[in-house]
């Protein structure tokens, strides 16, 4: 005969395995809120400009001189100096140029990358068998980073060989050798305690 600890133990295995069965793990346990590119947007906007004579090309050159696209398509013949002119204009602003079979005339691809908001606001998950963190958990942290970024290319599309940008170190270089002109009137010496009452 079987001791009652073993068939204890088969009855606690065997009711655990029919939890299994009846609950599945759900998909949001393996989802990682922490991730800045869960808030990343991307919409795409094509301009197309026409090849039909220089002013085309001053066109393109002044579009695309404020606001550079992800990439450009040319759909035109190797051969024609217009479309030849196009892409040296493309390529001295450093933007990617790709043939394709048109008849003339150049799509200006821009794709814009946007973060939108999470829900900043408590959702209640009181029932959770499987001890899952919040819906919401990390939203703020997430959020905050996203924010910071002015390109939200760097999420999406990293330039990993990038000349850093010096600008704030050249300002900071420029301060060093060229301080600002301290007030005549200040010594540099004077302390705010001196100001004060004590009512005596």
């Amino acid at each position: 005969m079987m001791s009652a600890h073993k068939i204890f133990g088969l009855a606690f295995s065997a009711l655990l395995l029919s939890s299994c069965t009846h609950y599945a793990v759900p998909p949001t346990a393996y989802y990682n809120r922490g991730d800045p590119e869960n808030l990343m947007e991307v919409n795409a906007e094509i301009i197309t400009i026409s090849l039909t004579s220089q002013a085309s090309l001053k066109d393109l050159a002044h579009t695309i001189k404020d606001d550079l696209p992800t990439r450009a398509d040319l759909h035109c013949s190797v051969s024609d100096p217009l479309c030849a002119g196009a892409k040296k204009t493309l390529e001295q602003h450093g933007v990617e140029a790709r043939y394709a079979k048109g008849n003339g005339s150049v799509d200006l691809v821009y794709e814009r990358i946007s973060a939108r908001d999470c829900e900043h606001r408590y959702i209640n998950n009181s029932i959770n068998p499987y001890n899952l963190p919040p819906p919401t958990f990390g939203c703020s942290v997430t959020s905050n980073t996203v924010q910071m970024v002015t390109d939200k290319r760097q999420f999406t599309d990293p330039s990993l060989t990038d000349v850093p940008d010096a600008q704030k170190a050249v300002q900071v270089y420029g301060k060093y050798q060229n301080p600002p002109a301290e007030d005549a009137g200040d010594s540099g010496n004077d302390s705010l305690l001196q100001s004060v009452s004590t009512g005596q």
